[in-house]
């Protein structure tokens, strides 16, 4: 028996419009508000903006970020809560926000009643996010949104496979990837969304922002491309360069087939992919490295 389950990859502007940073947050919510609504009047049963939706577009320093993302989580819930109850839709919103006084980049997960299933604190920040105060999560949770088991891993979490690999052995049967990348190349961009899907055999749901529509795109401008991928790797549907909505009906119950994985004959690949793991011989995964200086491309 299929199992539909309607996705909506939401992809914004990359820049709002404003003259402070309070003006340009504005902005982003209300372009998120509009995206959202929508993505639910197209039959969305759950839907997900970029990272740090309300901070897209603003220059963040450590003297500016937590005044101005005090009130982000609130505000979020006043606009999002009653799109979500509305079409009866899940959200995931990826946030700059004050978590008991700390900033994190966090994805918070809303069903579809609005009410907080639960979030997800990004593991890899980077270095930049670090100055301007963001404190890392540690933790891999899934949701259950809607009967369905999603998990989601933030921008530079990508760099790494364990990350995915970690929400698919925690249940994981979606995985979005709310980013902020721009256009490092072709080939490394087209791999690197499609990677996490092949290796886990999951829907794998990379959520960037768009260029401006009178604008050509090019590497190095916001990647764009935010896209609803098979655990086969085939892309179902993409946003293509500028702002827009990447939907499609994907079916749950039909799981990713293999011939030859492990045996002769079509049979249920993540299934055996799990069976075939030895994690026992997996202990330079968490061996701890010593942090090295990092080193400018032009003194390798």
């Amino acid at each position: 028996m299929k199992r539909p389950f309607t996705l909506a990859a939401v992809q914004l502007p990359s820049a709002a419009p404003g003259r402070t940073p309070a003006a340009r947050q504005r902005a982003n919510f209300d372009h998120a508000v509009t995206a959202l609504t929508e993505a639910g009047r197209r039959g969305a049963d759950l839907a997900c903006v970029g990272e740090i939706f309300n901070a897209v577009g603003i220059d963040l320093h450590h003297t500016n970020v937590p005044r101005l993302v005090r009130d982000a989580e609130a505000e979020m819930f006043r606009r999002f809560k009653p799109i979500a109850r509305k079409f009866r839709m899940g959200i995931i919103a990826p946030i700059l926000a004050l978590e008991d006084g700390r900033v994190r980049n966090v994805a918070i997960v809303l069903d579809e009643a609005g009410r907080e299933v639960g979030r997800y604190r990004k593991v890899h920040c980077i270095e930049h996010e670090k100055e301007f105060g963001v404190v890392p999560g540690d933790e891999w949770p899934v949701f259950t949104v809607k009967g369905t088991t999603v998990g989601v891993q933030i921008c530079h979490d990508n760099s790494f496979p364990e990350s995915a690999r970690c929400l698919a052995l925690n249940g994981a049967a979606i995985i979005f990837w709310p980013h902020l990348m721009s256009g490092w190349g072709g080939e490394f961009m087209d791999i690197l969304m499609r990677a996490p899907a092949i290796h886990n055999g999951v829907h794998h749901v990379p959520v960037s922002y768009g260029c401006p529509e009178d604008r050509s795109w090019m590497p190095g401008m916001m990647l764009g491309r935010s896209s609803i991928i098979a655990p086969d790797a085939v892309i179902l549907a993409d946003a293509g360069r500028h702002p827009g909505i990447a939907l499609t009906t994907i079916d749950l119950a039909a799981p990713r087939i293999a011939e030859m994985f492990t045996r002769p004959g079509d049979w249920v690949w993540g299934i055996d992919m799990r069976n075939d793991r030895r994690p026992e011989t997996y202990a330079p995964f968490t061996r701890p490295h010593q942090r090295l200086k990092p080193v400018p491309a032009r003194q390798r």
